[in-house]
């Protein structure tokens, strides 16, 4: 069965990417001052954050019904050659980097190696793929619940007792100053997990208009929640308060739910979205930039580090805030199309 092109599940892509590097160059948020641009900031780090439920959401929308279109063998070389291998250069050459910048190895054996490595110590922003490489684990087994009649009353299920169990008690009661019990999950849904079958089970249906805006509005009035819970409590204390700002917390899986539902309807609704001509040079756009988002993770953190250095913005300024996140996407995506034209180069972006 060949699989059918989703422009949708691109444009999210690169919205989601896009979203990552904007994150990473609002440092200012730590800082906690009574000043606009810090509350803007607090703002910005309450949208950004649904970035990575997002990208989750996107996993299961295009890998849980893999069996339909290839094997399980074939689903496992997919993933090893299009996230693994990357994943293993670019923690090298960061050890590279570290090593001719800091003039000092960056490990003393092969123990402390395989710990930096799995903790995502050679490059922090690194930690999202080890989460990933385990829902990549996840997928043959728990896509098997596909083949079961009424599997979406299961699926949908195991997602609602998760998001109440994990996303939403823990942070409500903790706000109450009542201590949560760690182990109250959902063990076949714990973490991204839930994100994963979320994004299945929407891009595989059509949601009421009325179902849509109460999601809508409860994701408006989960983040205008923790925007003002975040600055009071932050003043209050005279640092950030970042608790709310949690990918395990129901803020980041409300706001990310509504941006994933709404571009899913609307280009699900309109047949020049939905069946877009993939001979236009947009289309064509579109999917080379979203292909080189993978590469632009890997690459953004130099990026943002090039950006700085040639321009010397304060990392206060707006101007470094909200136009180099831009310049660093483009500048990646450049990079990475380039590097995917070298024979030798191609595979690890």
């Amino acid at each position: 069965m060949t699989k059918k092109y989703n422009l949708c599940y691109d444009v999210l892509t690169i919205i989601a990417c896009l979203m990552v590097v904007f994150f990473h160059c609002n440092s200012i948020i730590n800082t906690c001052t009574d000043t606009l641009s810090w509350r803007i900031s607090v703002v910005e780090r309450c949208v950004v954050y649904s970035a990575i439920p997002i990208f989750f959401m996107l996993t299961g929308a295009k890998l849980m019904n893999y069996r339909s279109r290839y094997s399980t063998r074939e689903y496992a070389k997919k993933r090893l050659l299009r996230v693994g291998i990357p994943f293993l250069f670019w923690n090298a050459f960061y050890v590279a980097f570290k090593l001719i910048t800091s003039r000092q190895m960056p490990f003393n054996s092969v123990g402390e190696f395989i710990t930096q490595l799995l903790n995502s110590d050679f490059q922090p922003r690194f930690w999202f793929f080890i989460p990933l490489f385990m829902v990549y684990l996840a997928i043959p087994v728990i896509s098997l619940v596909l083949k079961a009649e009424n599997h979406r009353k299961y699926l949908w299920y195991a997602v609602g007792f998760t998001f109440v169990l994990r996303w939403l008690l823990p942070p409500v009661l903790g706000l109450l100053g009542i201590r949560y019990n760690s182990q109250i999950l959902m063990p076949v849904s714990a973490g991204y997990m839930m994100y994963v079958l979320f994004g299945y089970l929407v891009s595989t249906e059509r949601w009421c208009r009325l179902k849509r805006i109460a999601l809508y509005i409860a994701a408006l009035g989960a983040g205008v929640f923790t925007v003002w819970y975040t600055v009071n409590s932050s003043l209050a204390a005279g640092g950030l308060q970042s608790y709310l700002l949690s990918y395990d917390y129901f803020p980041s899986a409300l706001t990310g739910a509504a941006i994933f539902v709404f571009f899913k309807h609307l280009f699900s609704s309109s047949k020049r979205l939905a069946e877009p001509p993939q001979n236009s040079k947009a289309v064509r756009i579109v999917r080379k930039v979203s292909g080189a988002c993978m590469g632009v993770w890997l690459t953004h953190s130099l990026g943002i580090l090039l950006v700085q250095a040639l321009t010397g913005l304060a990392k206060s300024s707006y101007l470094y805030r909200f136009a180099c996140p831009p310049v660093v996407f483009l500048g990646c995506v450049a990079a990475v199309l380039i590097l995917k034209k070298i024979p030798l180069l191609k595979h690890i972006v």
